[in-house]
């Protein structure tokens, strides 16, 4: 089989690179290790999949390379994502803070639209593929993988590699991509939680516990950065938008301050309710 490119992953990034090559007249091979395509954009936005978000910017995203990031977005702005979908159907609506949801969809029909243009430009997406190893030769590369039980291997002029990284195993993440750059010779920065809840442990765990379910809005903050969003108390800890951002700065053993009343203080509120309410509040 010719094809132009190997892509291994097909999560949105391998999605999305399918389509293009095929919009540039490039034949593509897709290798997922899953049973279907887009696992992880199936669950993300609570299965409504908030595919772009308005006022995304470059200073909102954490690099070491700031240029790489104005290049990424001068080249694909968050308008080329708003056509791209309403191209194909899918409508924005915004939820809050800038977060575009489909409208009378899900994260399934994200999905569909990629995998109808795959189907479409004869984009083969192959699922329930284990890819072992990747030899580079002089003709591109070599990648081998078991499908079936059988061992395969597929050679192509291009390869690239949008497995993922580490968060959600059961959902199919695997650290083959490190792997791969480390093989290679390319340099690592150590991996970190980012974007994740997080879990409450010791002599509050109980205390903390006793509050799950309920939501509330505050600043969260450390030294570095804040955000005024909501928390979740859950069973475990802390979940909720700001808990979320805030765990991309935070690394264990740090501390960050949580105000539950960021533009009110706490003593005018109760002689408020005071006056209002008397003895009974």
């Amino acid at each position: 089989m010719n094809v132009d490119a190997i892509i291994i992953g097909a999560g949105a990034c391998g999605l999305m690179c399918a389509v293009q090559a095929g919009f540039l007249g490039k034949k593509v091979i897709v290798l997922e290790k899953n049973s279907k395509p887009g696992a992880k954009i199936l669950i993300s936005g609570g299965g409504r999949c908030n595919y772009t978000n308005q006022f995304a910017t470059t200073e909102q995203f954490i690099s070491e390379n700031p240029h790489f990031l104005k290049s990424s977005f001068k080249q694909w702005t968050v308008e080329d994502s708003i056509t791209f979908f309403e191209t194909y159907g899918i409508i924005g609506k915004e939820k809050t803070l800038g977060q575009l949801f489909p409208l009378d969809k899900n994260a399934k029909d994200i999905v569909e639209v990629f995998t109808s243009l795959c189907e479409e430009m004869e984009q083969e997406i192959r699922c329930n593929i284990d890819v072992k190893d990747v030899e580079q030769t002089a003709d591109g590369f070599k990648v081998n993988y078991v499908s079936g039980e059988k061992n395969k291997s597929i050679i192509a002029p291009k390869l690239v590699i949008a497995s993922g990284g580490l968060p959600i195993p059961k959902m199919g993440a695997t650290d083959f991509a490190l792997r791969f750059a480390r093989n290679h010779g390319l340099n690592i920065i150590e991996t970190a939680p980012a974007l994740v809840p997080l879990t409450i442990t010791g002599k509050d765990e109980d205390w903390y516990a006793q509050l799950s379910g309920n939501s509330v809005f505050c600043e969260v903050s450390n030294d570095e950065i804040s955000f005024e969003e909501n928390i979740l108390f859950t069973h475990w800890g802390l979940s909720g938008p700001a808990i979320l951002q805030i765990s991309s700065y935070w690394r264990r053993g740090e501390v960050f301050n949580i105000n539950l009343l960021p533009h009110q203080n706490i003593i005018d509120v109760i002689d408020d309710e005071r006056k209002t309410n008397g003895r009974n509040q």
